[in-house]
Formats: C-alpha cells, structure tokens, sequence
C-alpha cells in the first residue's frame, strides 16, 4: 500500500515533470527613443540643478521594455512595495514591472518640487506637489499600463506594467528573458515598450522540455 505521504510526492513529482521552460531574445529592430535636449528647469530659488550624468549616455532599450507571457491558470505573485524615484529631473527607473496589487512609492530626491499624476484609464491619480525627501504612494489593483508624468516638468515620463502573469520579466542587456516550471499550453507572449507600445507572438509550451521564440520590436515588413 502506498502511504499519503508517498503519494503526495508522486503527485509533486508529476506537476514539476509536466512543466516547460520559455526562453528567448526582445530584437530591437530600429531605434526606438529619440534623443532629446532637457529643458532647464528651476528650483523655488532660482537656481538650475546640474544636468545629469545619466543625459550623456546611451539608451538602453530593454530597460524600457517588459516581457510577459499570457495564458494558463496559474495565480499571479505576491504583491510587492517597489520604488520609482524622481532624481535628476527624471524618473528613476524608466519602467517598472510588478504583479497586480503591488504598491509603488514615488520618492521625491531631487532640491525642486515635483507632482506626479497619471491619466491612465487602469488607475488615474495625482499625487500634487511635494518637496525633496518626502514620498506618495499608490496601490495598484488592476492589471494595466500606469502611464507616469509630472505636472511642472513635461520630459518626465515613467511607465507602470501591472501584470496578473506570473511570468514577467525586464529582458537581461542582451533582450534575454526566461521563465522555467511553465505549463504545457498554448500562450501570448507580449513585449511591451514604452516608446514603441506593445507587439504580440504566440508560444506554445511543450510537456517537457524548453521552446525558444524571439519577438521584434517593433515588427518589420520583413519580418512579420
């Protein structure tokens, strides 16, 4: 006789044998983030802050992007506190991804005011203005693209991605991504930027093993 203890072993056994794994490359296929001048902004004092070592060097487009993979029915992840510092007159980082029900705490590090609002149709909220050292949040309870701007400084703009998946990812330097323990299944794999917005493929996760797919942004004739 099997004992319950062997049992539920077997049945764990069975779930972790009957996963695969997703793997792949985001291929940026032209540039995405035009290079603008900052405009010169003020603090209450008149006094210009120092332009930003971070002006001066190259984009990293796959720090504006997220990978998620759709499908299934496993639950989302936990929820988590994470942090979008305003710091150089910007928003630190460009783009955050976290599960649904998260909170996002908007820090204010620069000598000058700032007033964070979105207009996003998943959660619209202005924040108002508040100094240096002090911090809004908000908890986001939808799926959905947060859209992040400042009222006093129009080059600010920050992106939210809200995901239900338990499967998300910003892509690695290189636009990797991975995700193992996935389901057999049919899925949708979306790459969403927060310049060039979102593009789609389908991927299909075998019983075992590992299924590699690439997905352009943004799509070329060429390579439909």
């Amino acid at each position: 006789m099997v004992s319950s203890r062997s049992f539920i072993a077997f049945v764990l056994l069975g779930i972790r044998l009957w996963a695969g794994s997703v793997s792949g490359h985001a291929i940026v296929t032209r540039r995405l983030t035009k290079k603008t001048a900052s405009p010169i902004v003020y603090n209450l004092r008149g006094a210009a802050p120092a332009i930003a070592s971070h002006d001066l060097e190259p984009v990293n487009e796959f720090d504006r992007m997220a990978v998620i993979l759709e499908g299934g029915s496993r639950p989302s992840k936990p929820p988590i506190t994470a942090v979008l510092d305003q710091q150089g007159v910007r928003f630190d980082s460009d783009l955050l991804v976290v599960p649904v029900g998260s909170t996002v705490e908007f820090l204010n590090s620069d000598p000058i005011f700032h007033n964070v609002f979105s207009l996003s149709k998943a959660q619209p909220f202005d924040l108002g203005f508040y100094p240096r050292g002090q911090k809004r949040s908000v908890k986001f309870s939808r799926p959905g693209i947060i859209q992040v701007y400042c009222h006093i400084h129009a080059n600010m703009y920050s992106a939210i991605v809200i995901t239900a998946s338990p499967w998300f990812a910003k892509p690695a330097s290189d636009g990797s991504f991975s995700w193992d323990n996935v389901p057999p299944g049919h899925y949708r794999l979306t790459a969403w930027h927060k310049i060039a917005g979102a593009y789609t493929t389908e991927v299909t996760v075998p019983d075992i093993g590992n299924v590699e797919v690439n997905i352009r942004v943004p799509i070329d004739v060429e390579h439909p």
